[in-house]
């Protein structure tokens, strides 16, 4: 018989060893793709081969993500990195670490490179998984906490999904029903076709997270399904409950050579050993007819002309930006906005006002590649709005990603079962 003392023993032993559900509050990290470290920068992930492909992958095949950023200090740190899992509304599960990873729970990064006949000097850091140090047991919700020495100091966190190919998910992406938002909003109606695959209450039971250009700060997650028939699910509303603005199109600029003025650069000078990158001015286009161009919808891609490889040899440059308004806006600040700011409100994005100039005006120290941006308002509640500057036209192509999650009775954690992207202008 255990005794109760060698019976906490044992539990205290066992949770050191697997580890216990990860809490924010007790870790200092946040659920959500974020740095916390000034000296970080350029930090990619994408499935390998797709650049721009969203960071998610087949449980128990041979896919892999491959994570890559710069630390613009000098010399080599020893970062770490691990895994949460998380339920489908980005809370920890309730799951030990031992669950839901096959290996070594906490890893060391072993991959890095100085950078290479730059003026701008960094280590930049890669990494692939699942690797042979670590695999997953369980399809889910996954954050990516990269740290140094310690887990209460992160670097960066990024989220990721693990899905299971179990049930067809589909997409239909159309103008608006609803003659209020028929020329700026996209509907996207979804479903499912589970064939065999038993879900007893798909009211309670599923959960669907639909999100454009893989941004998680404007996702719909609360829709319930419309129609449920045998072996297939519907949502289809026609009271606005899934609707986005269809925003506009990105404006892009390209720097992959700082010695040639490229797509949306004015001028280039090097200067004291930085280089300076000028964009044209630009206005707002919010009174514009749409016009459709190829973009990526918002994402960015390092390149350097000439370089076996851009990840080292890519160099950094101060980017000027300037949005030509007569008189400041009223409603709230103006940023730069895209995957370059993490899809936030960052304080390095926000644009001043140059009442000289009569234009808003930024400054963002970014790395050689091909880019795509907005600029957007801050709105009363905190939310980027590109719409007063932008426009918003239900025509723009945007790709849409859905993810279906399923609690199954007798299990603790959200499995992820569908896994969908389309193109609006497919």
């Amino acid at each position: 018989m255990i005794s109760k003392g060698h019976f906490f023993s044992i539990w205290a032993i066992w949770t050191l060893l697997a580890g216990t559900p990860a809490q924010a509050s007790d870790q200092g990290f946040d659920y959500e793709n974020k740095v916390y470290s000034p000296s970080i920068k350029t930090i990619l992930l994408h499935p390998i081969g797709n650049e721009t492909g969203f960071p998610a992958i087949r449980l128990n095949s041979g896919d892999r993500l491959l994570l890559r950023f710069d630390d613009m200090d000098e010399g080599v740190k020893n970062y770490q990195y691990t895994f949460v899992h998380c339920n489908a509304d980005w809370t920890p599960s309730r799951l030990s670490k031992n669950e839901y990873l096959d290996g070594m729970t906490d890893n060391f990064i072993p991959n890095y490179e100085f950078s290479f006949n730059t003026f701008y000097p960094y280590t930049h850091f890669y990494l692939s998984f699942p690797n042979q140090n670590v695999r997953f047991k369980i399809s889910g919700n996954y954050l990516l906490i990269v740290y140094d020495n310690s887990i209460s100091k992160p670097v960066l966190t990024r989220r990721f999904i693990v899905f299971e190919e179990i049930a067809n998910v589909g997409m239909d992406i159309r103008r608006p029903t609803d003659v209020r938002f028929n020329s700026t909003h996209q509907e996207v109606d979804v479903f499912l076709n589970h064939g065999g695959y038993v879900i007893p209450d798909p009211y309670m039971d599923l959960n669907l997270t639909i999100l454009q250009n893989q941004r998680w700060d404007n996702a719909i997650s609360t829709l319930k399904p419309t129609f449920v028939q045998p072996g297939r699910i519907i949502y289809n509303y026609d009271n606005s409950e899934n609707l986005f603005q269809g925003g506009n199109e990105f404006r892009v600029f390209d720097m992959k050579n700082l010695q040639v003025l490229g797509i949306g650069m004015m001028k280039t000078e090097l200067d004291h050993n930085n280089w300076n990158v000028y964009l044209f001015r630009e206005s707002p286009r919010r009174t514009e007819r749409y016009v459709f161009w190829q973009d990526i919808n918002g994402q960015y891609v390092i390149r350097r002309q000439n370089a076996s490889n851009p990840h080292t040899e890519g160099d950094y440059a101060w980017v000027d930006f300037q949005l030509v308004v007569p008189s400041p806006f009223a409603d709230g600040d103006i940023f730069v906005w895209g995957q370059l700011s993490d899809w936030q409100l960052l304080p390095d994005c926000r644009m001043n006002y140059d009442y000289e100039k009569r234009a808003y005006t930024a400054k963002l120290l970014l790395k050689q590649g091909y880019y795509n941006y907005l600029y957007a308002l801050q709105t009363d509640e905190g939310i980027a709005d590109v719409m007063p500057v932008e426009g918003s036209y239900w025509e723009t192509e945007n790709e849409y990603t859905a993810i279906f999650y399923h609690r199954e009775i007798g299990i603790r954690y959200d499995r992820v079962i569908g896994f969908a992207r389309l193109s609006s202008q497919r």
